[in-house]
């Protein structure tokens, strides 16, 4: 007799239970998934939609549109809860009714409010928190009365200048604009308008650090000039919003920006396609800024983890093949591959970088091709020297980080012995002040790194300084 596992119980109920569900942040968003195109199309955001009578009833003519959005929710929804298809679907028509006729019902009294600018403050006064969507009405409404999407991110952010000064009314005037803020920042269209078009993903997600935390960023950026190069300035409404939320007036929107970041770094896509440095600087870029901005709303853990990811996207061996292509000759490409090491975050992913520059130089052929691409030994000693220093500083604490230093080390040594570098320099007729000053260089590592050539070079400044006492008695 075997027995069963009893089955578990099913969840039937639908992914909103009342109208004021479908307000909420992940219900809005996921309207916006599902009707995308039509919102496109409409040049509308799921908060208009929810609360504009004159989208309502276009969507609801537009049936096949509707039910296919129903179905879009409901299929995956019906799955993960092993209810049938046909029941989940009922549940949602259920909510959705309801909050399409409370809208409809109030249209026809006249109770969704409507204003100008004027009147905004006085409406947020006068209207009880639980017939706020009235006024949300009014706010859709106001907003649906642009021409394109960059005046519909103007007259929100208008109507934010409009709200009460303070007490209770302007925080019930704010918790009304900004899910329309919210549904703004997750349309592409009107993204664009606040933080700039045609961007790459690296330059994108700076940009919503930017908008969500601006002080923070505009300060790093004054003593980090490279980060200037990422972060392009935003666009006047974007810098509009961007005080408001610096003021506190949206913490919620800032949160939903720093998460949205956190979550694009999470992919898999490309911050800089077409360009491996561009690539790095990038990941380099976020995480200063990201750094920077950590507080409450973007907690440390939190972005380490994100870098540490995106960390791991910069040692895979495709991603490092194609940045070594993308190097015109050894020497770029051993600077490409310490840049690496140096960008990367986390024990595993330092250990993988090291791997990658032993590679390169741990080879047979590597003496003779640094020696043809840098120009010759001495130039090579220079190279091998900063190659040294950059490893040592990004590699410390890392296996097998000593063993490739010494190996650098015997590299040079090798270097100097087969081009009499520091034989030529010491016995040739340059003047001994310029020669002492070359050597020390060399037996510093700056020109040359620690080990058999640095010490060959200490000895030589030895012997001369032996010969210049003899001839000065």
């Amino acid at each position: 007799m075997t027995s069963k596992t009893p089955s578990p119980r099913r969840n039937l109920e639908p992914l909103c239970a009342s109208a004021a569900d479908l307000y909420a942040p992940a219900a809005r968003e996921q309207i916006g998934r599902v009707l995308e195109n039509w919102l496109a199309a409409n040049q509308a955001t799921p908060f208009e939609l929810l609360h504009r009578p004159d989208l309502i009833r276009k969507l609801e003519a537009s049936s096949r549109d509707l039910q296919h959005a129903f179905q879009k929710i409901a299929v995956p929804l019906a799955l993960a809860r092993g209810a049938s298809v046909h029941e989940v679907m009922r549940g949602l028509h259920a909510v959705a009714d309801q909050a399409i006729a409370r809208i409809l019902r109030d249209e026809k009294p006249g109770l969704l409010a409507e204003f100008d600018l004027g009147g905004f403050a006085g409406a947020c006064a006068s209207t009880e928190p639980a017939f706020g969507y009235r006024v949300a009405a009014g706010i859709a409404a106001y907003m649906a009365a642009a021409e394109d999407w960059g005046g519909k991110v103007e007259r929100a952010l208008d109507l934010v200048v409009a709200a009460p000064a303070d007490g209770p009314a302007r925080a019930f005037a704010l918790s009304l604009l900004e899910p329309a803020l919210q549904d703004l920042c997750g349309s592409e269209a009107g993204l664009a308008q606040l933080i700039g078009g045609d961007l790459e993903l690296g330059c994108f997600l700076l940009g919503l650090v930017r908008l969500a935390h601006g002080r923070t960023i505009d300060a790093i950026i004054a003593v980090h000039p490279t980060l200037r190069q990422l972060v392009a300035p935003l666009p006047a409404p974007g810098a509009r919003l961007a005080r408001h939320i610096e003021n506190g007036d949206f913490n919620a929107l800032r949160l939903a920006l720093s998460r949205r970041v956190l979550a694009d770094l999470d992919t898999k896509r490309r911050l800089h396609p077409g360009s491996g440095m561009g690539e790095i600087a990038a990941v380099r870029g976020l995480a200063v800024a990201l750094t920077a901005a950590c507080g409450p709303l973007l907690p440390a853990e939190d972005v380490a983890e994100a870098i540490l990811r995106r960390s791991e996207r910069l040692v895979e061996p495709n991603f490092v093949n194609t940045l070594l292509h993308e190097q015109n000759g050894l020497v770029a490409g051993l600077d490409a591959l310490m840049t690496v090491l140096e960008s990367v975050t986390g024990d595993a992913n330092r250990r993988r970088a090291v791997r990658f520059v032993e590679a390169a130089v741990l080879t047979p052929p590597f003496k003779a091709d640094l020696l043809n691409s840098a120009g010759g030994a001495v130039a090579a000693l220079l190279v091998l020297a900063r190659t040294w220093r950059r490893l040592a500083r990004a590699g410390a604490g890392v296996v097998g980080t000593q063993d490739l230093l010494d190996g650098i080390g015997q590299i040079a040594g090798a270097i100097n012995l087969e081009g009499g570098v520091i034989a030529d320099l010491a016995g040739s007729m340059t003047p001994k002040a310029r020669k002492l000053e070359t050597l020390q260089a060399m037996a510093n590592g700056e020109t040359a790194p620690p080990g058999p050539a640095a010490r060959h070079a200490a000895d030589a400044i030895q012997r001369l300084g032996v010969t210049g006492d003899q001839a000065a008695s």
